[in-house]
Formats: structure tokens, C-alpha cells, sequence
């Protein structure tokens, strides 16, 4: 017998978050570089942020293209390297203004180490990073240290950091219900 999915968020019947969506939309452009190995993952937020933010873009490959310029601005890489900006640090003035588009990297740490190495040109991007995110609700997968902040909540934070008219919480009550999911049926199995 074949499983019944769900036409929106693509998840099955039993599973579906639809009642938890709240679209909005992005503030400007993003595009999402997402590992292959990744978008197989049934634990990834990208899809999560997909139902949330229609507007985005995301793009499953180990190399991509450099992007053409934004409308306004230039492309912004969120990325915590040594030179990035960290948008939670006192004083620092957001260059609101200059971002017209961010570049978000899925995957494990490793994974986008191994982005950044196959694509040179997103090294060549000007970088954000932040220092104060809320405290993870992404229970169902860790990092190193044991804490892991999903892409969904990075990207939450930034876009509300970035545009005070953006209303991260749906974000987060999406991500809390499919967390939910993953421990009921993580509970169930043992």
C-alpha cells in the first residue's frame, strides 16, 4: 500500500504541518546552497523554510554558478569567518542598504567547508555572522559541542536582525511542530 503525501509541504498525510505554516514574505532575496547530501536528509529545516518563506530560492549541488548582481546591494554570505559581521555585536551598524541578497549554506559544518572550497567566488562575498541566536529548539540533531542551530533558525535570526518588520516566530512554531514529530515518533520506536 502506498503512502498518501501531502500536495503543500509534501510530507505525509499522518505528518502534515500545513496547519503550522504561516507564509511571509522575505525581505530580500536568499538562495540556499544546499549539500546533495543534505536535501536527503529527513531532518533538514530547508524545506521547512520553503513552506514558510515561498520567495526563496535553493539550489541542491556541490557547485554553483556565480550569482548575477542583486536588484540593489550585492550578495551577502552568512558564513562565521574571520572577517564576517557580526550582526549581534554592540555598535556594529547593519549595512541594511548594501545587503541585496543573502547566500545561506546547508549542511553539516564539513559540508560547508566543502561548499565554500568548490565555489571560490562565495569566499569573494562579504560576510555576516552573529553572536547572540536564541537558544536552539532543534533537539532532534546535534553539533559539535552538542548544540546545533538549524538553518532555519539562523536564517530567522538574520532576517530579523536585518529588517525589523520581519516576523521570525512563525519560523519558529514551525520548526517546534516538526520537532514534536520527530520525538512522538522517535518515543514510539523505542
Amino acid at each position: 500500500m502506498s503512502r498518501s503525501y501531502c500536495h503543500a509541504c509534501h510530507l505525509p498525510q499522518g505528518v502534515c504541518l500545513c496547519t503550522h505554516v504561516s507564509p511571509q514574505p522575505c525581505p530580500f532575496p536568499v538562495l540556499i546552497l544546499q549539500h546533495p547530501l543534505e536535501a536527503k536528509h529527513a531532518k533538514s529545516t530547508v524545506p521547512l523554510l520553503q513552506l514558510a518563506l515561498p520567495g526563496i530560492r535553493i539550489e541542491v549541488a556541490e557547485h554553483l554558478d556565480p550569482l548575477p548582481s542583486p536588484a540593489r546591494g550585492r550578495w551577502w554570505l552568512l558564513y562565521p569567518d574571520e572577517q564576517a559581521l557580526d550582526i549581534d555585536a554592540a555598535g556594529v551598524t547593519l549595512p541594511t542598504g548594501d545587503i541585496g541578497g543573502l547566500v545561506v549554506l546547508d549542511g553539516t559544518w564539513r559540508k560547508t567547508r566543502r561548499l565554500l572550497h568548490l565555489n571560490p567566488w562565495l569566499r569573494r562575498l562579504p560576510t555576516l555572522s552573529f553572536s547572540r541566536a536564541p537558544a536552539s529548539d532543534y533537539a532532534i540533531r546535534k553539533g559539535p559541542g552538542g548544540q546545533a542551530l538549524s538553518t532555519l533558525e539562523s536564517l530567522a535570526h538574520v532576517l530579523d536582525r536585518l529588517d525589523p518588520g520581519f516576523t521570525p516566530a512563525p519560523l519558529h512554531r514551525l520548526l517546534r511542530a516538526r520537532v514534536a514529530q520527530f520525538q512522538v515518533h522517535r518515543a514510539a520506536g523505542s
